[in-house]
């Protein structure tokens, strides 16, 4: 295989994490079988999100929350010299719930818990109304790993510093062992992706170190929460895939076995799942998580992360709907590129 510049593998990673995003938008809270059903065969292509979906009133081919806070961090972390710092993200995610059209439509609960507390002059997280005591088990969502991606570019093959990058992005919005992990999982992988010579299997192994990594840091720095392991659930994922059927029959299991909600200890070791099938397709793997159901845009933002490494710019599949997400959305992927790549050449020359 050609080896990619780390500028092409940063497009990937963006390219086909926005896709995702895009794609899955009008896929979302559907099951396996109503995707099915609904489209008469798996979707591979932008669609105007239906009256089932978070993006109601989405063109095709425009991104939700995911993609578009992977966005708003990359360009403020760039601002900050390519540093990522908890006062950046802090100001990072202010400036993205100032958008009404991301925010209103699109945030989750734990992103506007975050939210609501930085703009609290007490700056203290509060319960919900009607509830006690915060409960921050229930902050264990996906949100933590859906924009976790300028962790792992900014920090590539270098699987301790992205990590940590990840920890202190979550932090800010998902403060607890398990979003932690799951946040840390996808981090690492990315890190892994953009070594020379890597292969999908490095991404997956260094992302599961880094599930690991993550949780056993977070226990010690951030809040420990009681819920479905991470790093189990990667396990059970991998085993599924491992088993006896089909391609479509695994990844059934997967929806249906281990998850592909809110839940961090779902969208995550899904995700490694899917990879785990399709470790000669990055753009089909991409795909197969637009299709596996429920909160498809999310799975498929941290599928594209993760394996966009991977991704043949050239390939017939991927240039038009490449082109076609950056058109939708006013967003210029090849400078953002190639803005991080000089990013991280120019602190390695330090």
């Amino acid at each position: 295989m050609l080896e990619l510049s780390l500028n092409s593998k940063i497009q990937g990673i963006l390219g086909l994490a926005a896709i995702g995003d895009a794609m899955g938008a009008a896929t979302e809270n559907l099951s396996f079988d109503q995707i099915r059903k609904k489209f008469g065969q798996p979707v591979t292509e932008f669609k105007k999100p239906g009256e089932t979906a978070f993006a109601l009133g989405n063109e095709a081919g425009q991104v939700t929350d995911d993609f578009s806070q992977i966005y708003f961090l990359c360009q403020a972390i760039l601002k900050n010299n390519g540093v990522i710092e908890k006062d950046i993200i802090i100001q990072a995610i202010l400036d993205w719930s100032d958008v009404p059209w991301y925010f209103d439509r699109f945030a989750g609960p734990t992103t506007r818990s975050a939210v609501a507390m930085y703009k609290d002059p007490s700056l203290k997280m509060k319960p919900l109304p009607g509830s006690a005591a915060v409960d921050y088990a229930s902050k264990a969502t996906n949100g933590s790993a859906m924009k976790i991606a300028p962790a792992g570019i900014l920090h590539p093959n270098d699987l301790e510093g992205a990590i940590d990058a990840a920890i202190t992005i979550t932090q800010v919005t998902h403060d607890n062992s398990l979003a932690i992990s799951g946040a840390c999982a996808v981090a690492a992988a990315i890190s892994a992706s953009l070594a020379p010579n890597a292969t999908v299997e490095d991404a997956l192994s260094a992302g599961f170190y880094g599930a690991v990594r993550g949780e056993t840091k977070a226990k010690v720095i951030s809040r420990e929460v009681a819920g479905p392991n991470v790093v189990e659930r990667i396990r059970l994922a991998l085993d599924i895939v491992d088993g006896v059927g089909t391609k479509e029959e695994k990844l059934r299991r997967l929806s249906q076995v281990v998850g592909t909600g809110l839940h961090i200890s779902e969208a995550v070791p899904s995700a490694f799942g899917i990879i785990a099938l399709n470790k000669d397709d990055a753009l089909q793997a991409v795909f197969d998580a637009v299709n596996i159901g429920y909160d498809t845009d999310t799975v498929a933002t941290i599928v594209g992360s993760m394996v966009g490494s991977f991704v043949d710019l050239t390939d017939e599949r991927f240039m038009p709907l490449y082109e076609t997400v950056q058109r939708a959305n006013n967003y210029n992927l090849v400078e953002l590129a190639n803005s991080l790549a000089s990013m991280v050449n120019s602190d390695e020359k330090k």
